[in-house]
This record gives structure tokens, C-alpha cells and sequence, in this order.
């Protein structure tokens, strides 16, 4: 008996261990604030697969969603100009393909933007998913898009992880009934129920609709920048 339990104790020991191991959704480094985080560059956005132009939109999204946050942003352009005239050029492509891989990150890289002096951390983003899908007039369903990302903040630093979380919007058109009666489950500000039914007026939210609103969750899990000391 004393062996079986004591076989029961171990494996319950390595399963936490497992458990401990697996990535969370979400996870912030437990001294964030000591690393004093006050300007975040952005890297070019990492799509999987490559979609032609999906990767312009989500970076505007987050340019434009991210800037209220209280951090000093730096936008991809303005990092990859610092990085040539440091003479490090391909430093924005070893950090992306690392997270492309999903492999650990490239510390030496990351300590190299750190280097230039221009972002105390650089924000990875890498969409996993990319779709939007339209429904013809003659089938019953709703159309939808659906943009998820997982996005990375990393420490210039150190190359530390210190802060990551997982992200997925879905945005759906009006439902249609192929069989032409009423056109239930509208958005807001969709179709009356007066109105044809179209190819357009049954297509879901637009690729910058959803980028916009994921962005906007992007900003609100980032965690806040460093209080600014009080006036005296």
C-alpha cells in the first residue's frame, strides 16, 4: 500500500508539473512594473497563412487602437528605419520568425532594438486566423468574419516574455432564409425586413471592422504603463 501511494504522490507531482508547462490564454510577467515599460514598438503583424494585405490592416488597427493606452508607440516603419542606420536590418525578421515557428524568442535580436535605444519592449503579433466567408441569397445561414491573434510583449532589455493573451472576434451578417420569408437575427443597423435581400446586404463585417475591434481588446488586456511621478 505505502508503494502505491507513494506512486500515486509522484504521479500526481508530474502531472502538475505538465500542467504548469502548458501556455495559459493569458500571462503577465510578475515584476512587470519593475521593468518600467513607457515606449512599445510595433513589429509587423505575422500572418498564418500569408494573406496578401492582411497584414497592413491589422497593423493600422493596432496603430490606430493602441495609441490612447499611455505608452509612447513606435510604429514598424519608424523601427525598421532605426534598425538600418544601426546596421541591423534583418533584426525584425529574426524576431518575426521566430513567433512564425512559434519557436522561443530571439533574445540577441530583441537586445539588439533594445540597443538603439528607440522601445524598451516590441509587441509581436501573429493572426492565426483570417476568414470571412459570404452566403449566396439561395442558402439559408448567416455569412461571418473571424480574425484570431495571439500577441507577444517582449522586453528589449532582457528578451524577457512579459506579457502575452490570445485573442478571437467573430462578427456575423443577418441570418437568410433561402426560402425568401423574413430575414431574422439582424445587426444593428442591418436590414429592415422591407428591404431585398442582396449579396451586400447579407455579407458579414469587414476584415477592418473586426481588426478594429480586436485591437480595441488588445488595448484593454494590455496592462497600464508606469504611473507618471506626481508634480511636486
Amino acid at each position: 500500500m505505502r508503494y502505491v501511494l507513494g506512486f500515486l504522490a509522484l504521479a500526481l507531482i508530474a502531472t502538475d508539473a505538465v500542467a504548469a508547462s502548458k501556455p495559459t490564454a493569458a500571462y503577465v510577467h510578475p515584476q512587470f512594473a519593475q521593468f518600467q515599460i513607457k515606449t512599445i514598438a510595433l513589429l509587423p503583424t505575422v500572418i498564418l497563412p500569408s494573406v496578401s494585405g492582411a497584414d497592413q490592416t491589422m497593423g493600422q488597427a493596432l496603430e490606430r487602437n493602441l495609441a490612447p493606452l499611455g505608452y509612447r508607440w513606435v510604429s514598424a516603419s519608424a523601427l525598421r528605419a532605426a534598425l538600418v542606420a544601426a546596421k541591423q536590418p534583418g533584426v525584425i525578421d529574426a524576431v518575426n520568425e521566430r513567433a512564425r515557428k512559434a519557436a522561443p524568442a530571439d533574445t540577441a535580436a530583441l537586445q539588439t532594438v533594445g540597443q538603439t535605444g528607440i522601445a524598451d519592449a516590441v509587441l509581436v503579433s501573429v493572426v492565426s486566423t483570417w476568414e470571412r466567408e459570404t452566403i449566396d441569397v439561395t442558402i439559408s445561414g448567416q455569412s461571418m468574419t473571424q480574425i484570431a491573434m495571439t500577441g507577444y510583449l517582449y522586453s528589449t532589455r532582457t528578451g524577457e516574455l512579459l506579457w502575452s493573451r490570445k485573442f478571437q472576434v467573430k462578427g456575423e451578417g443577418p441570418y437568410n432564409n433561402a426560402d425568401g420569408s423574413t430575414v431574422v437575427g439582424l445587426k444593428a443597423g442591418g436590414l429592415n425586413n422591407s428591404d431585398p435581400r442582396t449579396s451586400t446586404s447579407l455579407d458579414p463585417p469587414t476584415y477592418e471592422e473586426i481588426a478594429a475591434k480586436l485591437a480595441d481588446q488588445v488595448r484593454t488586456a494590455l496592462p497600464a504603463p508606469p504611473a507618471k511621478p506626481a508634480t511636486p
